[in-house]
């Protein structure tokens, strides 16, 4: 297993522990230094408006403008690779796009890639040759650095869907998280629609088991402002696409509905949305905080998308116990109440009525093989390209998911908890081996040699690019122009082994200090302006400078483009926190407590839980509060809304 990055699936304290060791410091500012009945039938809802592709899987740009925080937009540069022999040669060693079936099991492998430069030709791959990519990064950290990138290249942070992987490790018996969940049926269907070039995933994201390709619309269930839609056909599209009912929406996959109001929470949304109808019309549709329940905006549409991954089968509870077989005589009792929880959840009056979100409490990794029978991999069609980033370190990720989910295998057998022949919860090996053979490739290394292909046979196209790292002089951003004159007199657009530039170099540096290296430059004789958008390639032996940096540049390709970033000027990356899903109300906290449950509160330690009880917040309104009580007589009362801050 590799050493660099923490791997997911390690324990919580292990990876934040592995995290803070690996995290650089961030470059400090200034001087340059470094219930609902059931229903009647009623004819679709999708004739009553417009189809739509749904809205992106989540943003991916940044909310709070600023320089170094806004990403930029960068699609004209990686469309200088158009023209370039080496471009040509990868594509033809891919063959077509839209390729009849001999083209699959094409590879290329690449060696000597700068990680920066690694984005760049993916983004060329989308722009220049139309290509619809999957980037597989070794773990998610890596992923969303990397997702980050690919969006300033394409100049659209709507091109690139994160596919996520549920934090929960193979066979574990952990709460399904709804967000988590959600936000993967929001990517998938974002891929789906077409809205999505660029699919970035991670390996265990893409073996983990998933929905399936048939359960989402190709054109997704969209609701207008003035549409003509009866409430009872609402509904029961809801209850079809797996949102549960409840009486006060909290969560994503939920819905609730009071007279001629429905609210619902989307999984491709950031806030759920308040549809109010006058008869059958839809009068207006408005976001609003579910912690309070307060509208917050107007939206013109609202795209519903599957709620969760977890659907029970089409034909009900009986097609999964279909599914079981013979293991239905056997099942272990744990299994057993699994089993008894899911067919008494859909059965009349009970908790899920006639929805399809299958009621999986803690068992969505064990049954995740038979409710949930698809990978990501069986929504990516045969034209897709496979970027594999580092395919060494794919590789070890790969293998350490596999072992890990043997072990627990093992050891619930071994307490004869697990049939012997209960299915796989993650992709096989020889499965994801065969699909990628299967596939079109393109394998990127760092490393001068190829040697831990794991599509490509060990076939490899070599330094095909002669991209480097760029090289800057001692004291770096300070000595900035000196670096710029030298680029201009050394570099430009070349074939590899050529010495001498052909014409001069466009070059772009991208800091988060760039309105101080501008000037730098200026005060040297240097015109540079400081940009957010280079929408058009540059002029050459002009000097770009963007005010926001990604996280490594390269030099030396044949399209003649020098791009620096603060990795090069002042030895640090951009360090990107993964972006948590909203959860406002974790309901299943509130259903599993009991009074006399102890409890952490994360600013006051461990309390016991003595009840829940409505009062006054002293502001003339009445709230819920949850009652902790501590060592001696103290006692805290945590609003409801605030729940996120206790934990069992």
């Amino acid at each position: 297993m590799s050493s660099r990055t923490p791997l997911r699936g390690k324990k919580g304290w292990e990876r934040r522990l592995s995290e803070r060791e690996a995290t650089p410091a961030a470059p400090k500012p200034g001087p340059l230094d470094g219930t609902v009945p059931v229903l009647p039938a009623e004819p679709s809802v999708r004739s009553m408006a417009e189809p739509k592709a749904p809205s992106p899987a989540r943003a991916t740009t940044p909310t709070r403008p600023g320089p170094g925080r806004r990403l930029p937009n960068l699609a004209g540069l990686p469309v200088l690779l158009a023209e370039s022999g080496a471009f040509g040669t990868l594509r033809e060693r891919l063959g077509p796009t839209a390729a009849p079936a001999t083209n699959a099991g094409r590879h290329a492998g690449i060696t000597s890639v700068p990680h920066g430069a690694k984005s760049y030709l993916a983004a060329a791959l989308a722009l220049v040759a139309g290509e619809r990519i999957c980037w597989v990064a070794r773990d998610s950290e890596v992923g969303d650095r990397v997702a980050e990138e690919l969006a300033a290249w394409l100049g659209d942070p709507a091109g690139v869907a994160v596919l996520e992987p549920r934090t929960a490790l193979a066979y574990e018996r952990s709460e399904l998280v709804a967000d988590e969940t959600a936000a993967r049926v929001a990517a998938l269907a974002a891929w789906r629609s077409g809205k999505a070039r660029i699919l970035v995933a991670s390996v265990q994201a893409l073996i983990q088991h998933t929905i399936a390709p048939a359960d989402i619309p190709e054109q997704p269930l969209e609701l207008k402002v003035g549409a003509r839609v009866a409430q009872v056909t609402l509904l029961r599209e809801l209850l079809a696409l797996g949102y549960a009912p409840v009486l006060e929406v909290a969560g994503r996959g939920e819905f609730a509905r009071r007279g001629g109001i429905v609210d619902v929470f989307p999984p491709s949304a950031e806030l759920p949305v308040r549809i109010e109808s006058f008869g059958d019309e839809i009068d207006s549709l408005r976001t609003f905080d579910p912690t309070d329940q307060r509208t917050t905006a107007k939206v013109a549409s609202v795209v519903l998308l599957p709620a969760s991954e977890f659907l029970v089968p089409e034909g009900g509870p009986e097609s999964l116990r279909a599914r079981l077989g013979a293991m239905l005589k056997r099942l272990p009792e744990r299994l057993a109440q699994d089993l008894e929880r899911f067919v008494g959840a859909h059965e009349p009056g009970g908790t899920r009525g006639e929805s399809r979100a299958a009621a999986v409490g803690d068992a969505a990794e064990i049954w995740a093989p038979l409710l949930a029978p698809a990978t990501a991999l069986d929504h990516l069609g045969p034209e897709t390209v496979f970027v594999l980033d580092e395919p060494g370190d794919l590789g070890e990720a790969a293998e350490f998911l596999w072992r890990q989910a043997d072990e627990r295998r093992a050891d619930l057998l071994g307490s004869s908890e697990l049939p012997k022949d209960w299915p796989p919860t993650l992709l096989a090996p020889r499965d994801w081996k065969r699909r990628l053979l299967g596939a079109r490739t393109v394998e990127l290394t760092w490393e001068s040699e190829a040697g831990d292909a794991i599509a490509g046979g060990g076939k490899s196209s070599g330094d095909l690019f002669g991209w480097r790292e760029p090289q800057l002089p001692p004291g770096r951003g300070a000595r900035i122009a000196e670096a710029v004159e030298r680029w201009r007199a050394e570099d430009g657009p070349s074939t590899k082994g050529t010495t001498k530039a052909a014409t001069p170099p466009r070059i772009v540096i991208a800091s988060d200090q760039a309105p101080r290296l501008a000037e730098l430059l200026e005060e040297s004789g240097i015109p540079a302006g400081v940009t957010n958008a280079v929408p058009e390639p540059p002029t050459p032996g002009t000097v770009t400078v963007v005010d926001r940096s990604l996280n490594g540049g390269f030099t030396g390709g044949p399209d003649g483009l020098i791009f620096v970033t603060d990795r090069e000027l002042f030895g640090s990356v951009r360090v990107r926190r993964p972006k948590a899903m909203r959860r406002v109300v974790p309901r299943d906290i509130l259903e599993r407590l009991s009074a006399g449950d102890l409890v952490v509160h994360i600013d006051h330690g461990i309390a016991r839980y003595e009840r829940m009880l409505r009062r006054s917040s002293g502001t003339g309104d009445e709230r819920d509060f949850l009652e902790l009580a501590f060592q001696g007589q103290d006692r805290i009362f945590v609003p409801v809304e605030q729940i996120g801050r206790i934990s069992r």
